[in-house]
């Protein structure tokens, strides 16, 4: 049975992947709607991963009139060599300085929240304070 092509709807779309990432999030939303820190964390790392896409697609252009003007395919396959490690190397660096925004997002994060559960409780049981 020969194998089928995937289809353009089963390719999943990279420029959604920090949109999924947040929604693993979804918990902790309601602490950082009354945290500023967290909410400019959550900007931070939306900012940095529009960034990365803008320098990503500037790269893919570059490529595209760097092959424009190979004349051997000598050259091109440098040219794609060099692309794929610079690419690669871009992808790594970026995954490290989003997951360390994401860590200060989380961190930011359960601080609010855990402060708010705190304050919560303590209102609704004043009992509570004085344990």
């Amino acid at each position: 049975m020969p194998a089928q092509a995937a289809t353009a709807d089963q390719i999943p779309n990279l420029f959604l992947a920090p949109a999924l990432a947040l929604t693993m999030w979804n918990p902790f939303l309601p602490g950082a709607g009354s945290n500023g820190q967290a909410r400019d964390g959550f900007a931070t790392l939306v900012s940095e991963w529009q960034n990365f896409v803008a320098r990503r697609l500037r790269e893919d252009l570059v490529l595209a009139q760097r092959l424009a003007r190979c004349t051997s395919p000598d050259q091109i396959w440098i040219a794609y060599a060099e692309f794929w490690q610079k690419a690669a190397e871009d992808y790594g660096s970026e995954y490290v300085t989003m997951s360390k925004l994401a860590a200060g997002v989380t961190s930011k994060t359960l601080r609010a929240t855990q402060s708010a559960t705190e304050e919560a409780a303590t209102s609704a049981f004043p009992s509570r304070k004085a344990a």
